[in-house]
C-alpha cells in the first residue's frame, strides 16, 4: 500500500507531465523547491500528520524606514484574507523577508485541484512581489478597496505553471 507522501508525489508528478513544469521531487524531510518566474522560488512542503502541501515563496524585504507603513499594508490585505484570496502575507524575521503562504487539505486531493490551487497561488504571490515594490517605492495608489486588491489569484485561477 502506498504512503499519503507517495500519493502527494504522484499528484506533483501528473501535474508536471501535464503542464510541462520542472518536476517537484520532495525530499527526505517532505520538501521541494522549484524556481518560476523572475528570480522567484517556490517552496512545497508536505506535512503527512495534518495532512496538508504548504506553499511558500519570498516577495521581497522591507527597507528599516519603511517598516511601519509597509507592514500597515500587508496586515490589511491579510484582514480575511481579502486582499491575499486565500493566502497568508508573514514576516519570516531569520531571513529579513516578506513571505506569502498558501495550505490546502491533501485528503482526497486531486490533480485538478492541485493545478488550479498552484496557479492562483503563483498569480497571487507574483503579483504581490510586484505589489510590495510598488508599496516600498511609494509608487502604487491607494484603490477603492484600500489598496489591497488582486485580480485572478486562488479565487479564480490565474498564472500559467508553463511560465516556470
Amino acid at each position: 500500500m502506498e504512503s499519503d507522501k507517495e500519493l502527494v508525489q504522484k499528484l506533483f508528478d501528473e501535474l508536471s507531465s501535464r503542464t510541462g513544469m520542472p518536476r517537484i521531487d520532495l525530499s527526505e524531510d517532505n520538501s521541494a523547491i522549484l524556481p518560476f518566474g523572475e528570480e522567484m522560488l517556490l517552496y512545497v512542503h508536505y506535512r503527512a500528520e495534518i495532512p496538508e502541501v504548504d506553499f511558500t515563496v519570498p516577495i521581497g524585504s522591507v527597507p528599516k524606514r519603511k517598516k511601519a507603513s509597509v507592514y500597515e499594508r500587508l496586515l490589511s490585505a491579510n484582514f480575511y484574507w481579502a486582499g491575499t484570496h486565500g493566502a497568508t502575507l508573514s514576516y519570516q524575521e531569520d531571513l529579513d523577508e516578506v513571505i506569502i503562504q498558501f495550505r490546502e487539505d491533501t485528503t482526497n486531493l486531486g490533480v485538478e485541484r492541485l493545478q488550479s490551487v498552484m496557479e492562483g497561488f503563483l498569480s497571487v504571490a507574483m503579483e504581490w512581489k510586484g505589489k510590495l515594490s510598488k508599496i516600498i517605492d511609494g509608487a502604487d495608489e491607494e484603490s477603492e478597496d484600500g489598496g489591497i486588491g488582486v485580480s485572478g489569484g486562488l479565487d479564480h485561477g490565474g498564472a500559467v505553471l508553463l511560465e516556470v
